[in-house]
């Protein structure tokens, strides 16, 4: 019976330590060398306005996938394709329905940044660039511009400067 016990307790701890991996998403990684990420939410007023600025992001880097994603079951599909549409976001939803992409990135923030590499291993996490620094204001010049920096080091094979910042937005609820 003391096996047992001990048994579960090492599954139990090695389950919350491994997070259940979204093989999907982890197959659409795999497509390119890097992927930039861009967490969403559709009512969530700071994803609204970077969203364009992601999808510019996306037309310059073309060797680079950009994908949104979206946690969750709250919204309908036509309300995400609404925000799409409004928002005039390029690049593909991925729905991750469990939050296991979420989970798997310690995804924490709508709009959250993050750029990956073909393993899903983080190599930025953050804001997009400076202009939102705090919730509710808006830089009219920002002069830091963290994920396209990250992208471009990257493509050059040299280090990311900042590999991490605070995300600023919408709590993605789990």
């Amino acid at each position: 019976m003391k096996t047992i016990k001990i048994l579960l307790a090492t599954l139990l701890f090695w389950a919350c330590d491994n997070p259940v991996q979204n093989q999907n998403f982890n197959q659409i990684v795999k497509k390119k060398e890097y992927t930039a990420l861009m967490f969403i939410a559709p009512d969530c007023p700071l994803c609204m306005k970077l969203a364009p600025t992601f999808s510019a992001l996306s037309d310059s880097f073309p060797d680079v996938q950009f994908l949104a994603v979206y946690s969750g079951m709250y919204y309908e599909p036509m309300e995400i394709n609404m925000f799409a549409t409004e928002t005039q976001l390029k690049s593909p939803i991925f729905r991750d329905y469990h939050y296991e992409v979420a989970h798997q990135l310690n995804a924490e923030i709508t709009p959250e940044f993050f750029l990956i590499d073909s393993n899903s291993n983080i190599l930025y996490q953050g804001m997009l660039d400076d202009r939102a620094e705090v919730i509710g204001t808006y830089k009219q010049t920002w002069s830091h511009h963290y994920l396209r920096d990250a992208i471009k080091a990257s493509l050059a094979k040299n280090p990311i400067r900042v590999k991490k910042t605070d995300a600023v937005g919408c709590v993605l609820e789990y």
